[in-house]
């Protein structure tokens, strides 16, 4: 069995730590339907033998963290895919698939559960109260600080309960203040704490940001209605990836990690992050898919890089100073398999 002082233990040895991969896609692939508003949340209360079955494959497949499927189950996600009264339930079936998958696999090491986190909330109708279905795009910005730490409070605790060894914060975009504010959240469990962000690269000055900029008019709810309104809590979409995390590096996570951004992205966006920290950082892309909302994936299509060129390139991440390597939406199991073969067993120096 797992737990954080082991994995901080192998850290601080210099070991290489393989992370899992898709969680949503992997579970999308699987025939697991996705919700337009809580994604593959939903799934642990449907299809809970395969999520477990899906962090099973990751076990195998060589990961020594596996995530677990609650990157959407916030409260108000839920609420707005019709599972209000379900959201402990929904919550702590996640863990126990991961803690069951962990047992079944048998493999000979520790195996780590991560608690994940996230600020991917529907739009509140301004008229009526209502929480509204979307694209998925949503920050915590369109809810106040109160009621965001109230719904973060919620979530971590429930899966503190549950037995997660550590949690790991995901999409904020570029919304730091709710990343600030579901970290605390976090945090005030006792459990230790990875904070994630996204990067891309500002197309005219190429300086790494958290947002997608001017990209996010062109969402909306699906329902007639904006994804980005006035109402919502200021966010400054302009700060940058250094800034961000600068900031976040005063609550003093446990690793910063940089995820579901494309694998370019993510080699420009370590060393800025190494510029700002030094302790334990992440790096877990994503494929760039543009089917990640559908109901069901089609298995057709295939990802624009292979196993081979993203280990290439993890390669190059591990040799700058990243400890801890995964992937994101789109890359599932079969990327994990050629990173613990491929990935060196420590880092450079040990």
């Amino acid at each position: 069995m797992g737990n954080y002082a082991s994995l901080k233990h192998r850290i601080e040895s210099g070991e290489v730590i393989v992370l899992d991969g898709a969680i949503g896609t992997e579970l999308q692939s699987m025939g697991v339907p996705m919700h337009p508003a809580a994604w593959c949340g939903p799934g642990n209360y449907t299809h809970p033998s395969t999520v477990r079955q899906m962090h099973e494959r990751y076990i195998r497949a060589g990961a020594d963290i596996i995530t677990t499927n609650t990157f959407n189950t916030l409260r108000p996600a839920l609420e707005a895919s019709g599972y209000p009264d379900l959201v402990r339930e929904i919550n702590v079936r996640a863990v126990d698939a991961a803690i069951e998958a962990r047992t079944r696999a048998d493999v000979d090491k520790s195996v780590y559960i991560a608690g994940a986190i996230s600020c991917r909330i529907p739009v509140r109708d301004g008229r009526t109260g209502t929480l509204l279905g979307g694209t998925g795009f949503g920050y915590g910005a369109s809810l106040s600080a109160q009621e965001l730490r109230a719904y973060a409070d919620e979530q971590a605790q429930i899966l503190a309960e549950c037995g997660v060894d550590f949690f790991i914060m995901e999409n904020m975009w570029a919304d730091n203040e709710s990343r600030m504010i579901a970290a605390e959240a976090a945090k005030s469990t006792g459990l230790p704490v990875w904070v994630g962000f996204t990067a891309s690269m500002a197309p005219e000055t190429q300086e790494v940001r958290m947002s997608f900029g001017d990209d996010r008019h062109a969402y909306s709810s699906g329902m007639g209605m904006p994804l980005w309104t006035s109402n919502w809590r200021s966010v400054n979409y302009g700060m940058t990836l250094a800034e961000g995390v600068a900031e976040i590096a005063s609550l003093d996570p446990d690793a910063i990690t940089v995820f579901h951004s494309r694998i370019s992205e993510t080699t420009a966006a370590l060393q800025v992050v190494l510029d700002q920290w030094s302790g334990t950082v992440a790096l877990y892309p994503d494929a760039g898919r543009t089917d990640y909302l559908e109901t069901w994936q089609d298995s057709s299509v295939a990802n624009e890089e292979t196993a081979d060129e993203l280990t290439r390139e993890a390669a190059k991440w591990v040799g700058m100073g990243a400890q801890v390597v995964g992937t994101c939406c789109g890359f599932g199991a079969n990327y994990t398999k050629a990173l613990s073969s491929a990935l060196p067993d420590h880092v450079n120096g040990h």
